[in-house]
């Protein structure tokens, strides 16, 4: 595919045209809202912080829209998410580093926070955008403050918490194409001279789907969210807080339908097709290992298993809880600030997956788990101003995961169907500090360590069903941790220990500038494949992995605070990436696919992102990156599915540029309301969403959405028009199975083309 030039042209012409027609900013324009983050577990002001960040704040999450965490990387450079089953199991990668998951039992190479909290299993990375703060993309190896699982970067969500002033509130409905129903609402105040209280909740209702299943005759696609969440604030002085967080969550949605695409020259043939070989999808003559092809060109159409027996039917839905609390401690002492961040949730995860695309019961599964996690946090940070600021913590935590009921492995049109069972116990802990010195009145260090300790033990037993029927289960045991034939010598217990750290120096020669620099570490602990394996040998641990970077950034205030720019370039040493590939096998002969760590993976890249009022009612901003990954791990299937083409061994979910813009306009009436104009788009680059690159499914994404907004004389009351996807681009967020022996592999396609209409109440 030829790389395009359209990234760069379309950056230069929309800042040029942007000018043309507002003219630059001018003397009498308001300068910039400033953001605080807490990148550094300390409030600062966004400029003042020497790490790359995309922040969020409430009046920007309102005009985009975001409702769903893979927004957020629409006007994000460098970031990537994606469902990994359409609507469930988030992988977030930033600048390349992620790691592609559907196992419960597995852990992100990027650390996802919300209120402090870190999610240990990618099943519950799925935060819902409902009365939120401020979201915070913290982007490089946050390994100091952040600790495990921070190789990529940190994601922040954080919701809006009590507050002592008088009461108020605000309530949203939308309604839009597909009769979709948005609601979401949120009261609180002070409700006595120490207390505060804060209550939200949000409703996703979609009756009508998007994908038409030819078998059943229906439309497929129904959404069911619920989310609530209440907060108590306790605060008897200026220097104690007690804040408590209690939420819950339901997804009863239907599954996300995919569509089929076939890699094989014809039904049980083991060659695949001349028109994959030559990196193009044909379904006229290509198919999977039972002969089918969808072949009507209608990327929101198939044919699915509609069998009552089994749970993969038309009927099928999700059945996703969530349960949690978290408190927050705050005390005062003096010339330092105590925080202790508790938390317990629970999550209970049943999917039915209709995986393949076809009307047979070939490869589809139900997936059931139940996680458990706690976690405990002390730090203690220096609060007055001086040459030196420091900030030490101690972190502990635990987590639990087991499938339950058993994972079953629909493939009973290939005359089997499987089983499997396991349980995963993790422990962490970790304890880190960090100390800035100003060196003098431009010049400033940061040194920064943790030492963390992870500890995993795992059991799992995969079989056949050699009776599947309704009434019970007759087991053929194939695999498992212990190895059950006692063959293959398999420790199913892990200890890890690790040091990561950072150096950066920066540079402020005066108020308005940031030259930073840094080296630091990240880690990510080892674990087992949670996967349905059908050899024991498949459950050897994976090792740890670790990433080096290097960084050189600047943060830039122009135009008397009325302008912002903020740039990074990087290069990391990516070791030990946790990737899937093809292996041979030690304890037999031949090669297995194996979830284990490659050797070693290259990145370089840049980002850059632009703020800009350009008078006292538009606001523009932009933002772009460049990428360059290189996996060099040997293994043979990384150069393409089948060892034929020649694989550019890219990263997954890594676009090699991206480019993002929006626009804020308010037009002010002279009865004392307004209306404001927003629209914003964005354009990734070639990628792969796989890291076996098969030419066949090389990728790019763009997407234009738009609102148009009328506000009250008092603000209290607003009505939006709005759309997504206004284009109504069939863009792709994933793709699953492609080149295995089955011929099988689907593509999962993004939402068409949406319209409604929103009005917001404040109180």
């Amino acid at each position: 595919m030829q790389r395009n030039s359209f990234v760069p042209v379309l950056s230069i012409s929309s800042l040029v045209l942007s000018i043309l027609v507002f003219g630059a900013p001018t003397a009498g324009a308001q300068a910039l809202e400033e953001i605080v983050v807490t990148a550094q577990r300390r409030e600062q002001q966004l400029n003042d912080v020497p790490i790359s960040i995309s922040a969020f704040g409430q009046q920007q999450i309102k005009d985009l829209g975001y409702v769903d965490v893979t927004e957020v990387a629409r006007q994000t450079p460098n970031l990537d998410v994606k469902y990994t089953w359409g609507n469930s199991m988030p992988v977030y990668t930033i600048r390349g580093v992620g790691m592609n998951s559907f196992q419960a039992s597995d852990t992100s190479s990027v650390g996802l926070y919300v209120d402090d909290v870190f999610q240990t299993s990618v099943a519950t990375m799925g935060a819902f955008l409902y009365d939120i703060e401020r979201v915070e993309v913290l982007k490089g190896p946050q390994g100091t403050l952040f600790g495990r699982n921070t190789n990529g970067g940190a994601v922040n969500y954080l919701t809006r918490a009590p507050s002592m002033e008088e009461a108020s509130g605000y309530v949203r409905a939308d309604y839009a194409r597909f009769d979709r129903v948005e609601l979401e609402a949120a009261f609180g105040g002070r409700i006595s001279d120490n207390w505060a209280a804060r209550g939200s909740l949000m409703t996703l209702q979609q009756s009508e789907g998007v994908v038409f299943d030819r078998t059943s005759g229906q439309k497929i696609g129904e959404v069911d969210i619920w989310a609530v969440r209440g907060q108590l604030l306790y605060q008897p002085s200026d220097d104690f807080s007690a804040r408590v967080i209690v939420f819950a969550s339901t997804d009863q949605s239907q599954p996300v339908y995919f569509q089929h695409f076939g890699t094989l020259d014809g039904a049980f043939s083991a060659t695949p097709c001349q028109a994959f070989r030559e990196g193009r999808l044909d379904p006229n003559t290509c198919f999977d290992l039972l002969g089918y092809s969808d072949t009507d060109g209608d990327p929101y159409a198939g044919d699915y298993t509609d069998d009552f027996d089994t749970e993969i039917n038309s009927r099928a839905h999700l059945d996703n809880e969530n349960v949690g609390a978290t408190l927050h401690v705050d005390k005062a002492f003096g010339s330092m600030d105590f925080r202790s961040v508790t938390s317990f949730q629970t999550y209970d995860r049943f999917q039915p997956k209709e995986s393949d695309g076809t009307e047979a019961l070939f490869v589809d599964f139900l997936f059931a788990s139940e996680i458990s996690a706690w976690s405990q946090e002390f730090r203690l940070a220096s609060s007055t101003e001086g040459t030196f600021s420091w900030i030490v913590g101690l972190q502990v935590s635990g987590d639990d995961v087991e499938e339950k009921p058993d994972r079953i492995g629909y493939l009973d049109d290939l005359g089997v169907r499987y089983g499997l069972r396991y349980r995963q116990e993790r422990f962490n802990a970790g304890l880190y500090a960090q100390g800035v010195w100003q060196l003098n009145d431009q010049w400033r260090l940061e040194v920064g360590g943790r030492a963390v300790y992870d500890d995993v033990d795992f059991a799992a037993t995969t079989y056949i069903d050699v009776d599947p029927d309704p009434v019970g289960v007759t087991e053929l045991v194939v695999a498992g941790c212990p190895d059950p034939a006692g063959v293959i010598p398999l420790d199913c217990q892990l200890d890890e220990t690790a040091v990561t750290g950072k150096i950066g120096l920066d540079w402020s020669p005066n108020e308005d500038l940031l030259i930073y620099g840094s080296v630091s570490s990240g880690y990510k602990p080892g674990g087992f494949n949670g996967g349905l394996n059908t050899n024991s040998e498949l459950y050897t641990p994976f090792d740890e992995e670790e990433v080096i970077a290097l960084e050189l950034g600047l943060k830039a205030t122009l135009w008397d605070g009325r302008a912002q720019l903020n740039a990074a370039i990087f290069d990391y040493d990516y070791d030990g990436l946790q990737a899937s590939t093809a292996r041979p096998a030690q304890n037999q002969a031949g090669v297995l696919t194996f979830l284990t760590n490659l050797e070693t993976a290259d990145i370089t890249g840049a980002e850059a992102e632009f703020r800009v009022k350009l008078s006292e009612n538009v606001e523009l901003n932009l933002g772009a990156s460049v990428l360059d990954t290189k996996n060099n791990d040997p293994g043979a299937n990384f150069d393409g599915p089948y060892d034929f083409n020649d694989s550019p061994r890219r990263l997954a979910n890594a676009p090699e540029n991206t480019f993002n813009i929006s626009l804020g306009w308010d037009i002010p009436m002279n009865n004392g309301s307004r209306f404001r104009l927003f629209t914003d788009y964005n354009y990734e680059g070639d990628h792969y969403n796989q890291i076996v690159n098969a030419r066949a499914l090389e990728t790019t994404n763009s997407l234009w959405n738009a609102r148009f907004t009328w506000f009250s004389s008092n603000e209290n009351l607003s009505v939006a028009l709005y759309g997504k996807n206004l284009t109504d681009e069939v863009y792709r967020v994933d793709d699953l199975g492609a080149g295995g022996g089955l011929g099988w592999g689907v593509l999962v396609n993004g939402m068409p083309r949406v319209y409604g209409i929103s009005a917001n109440f404040s109180f």
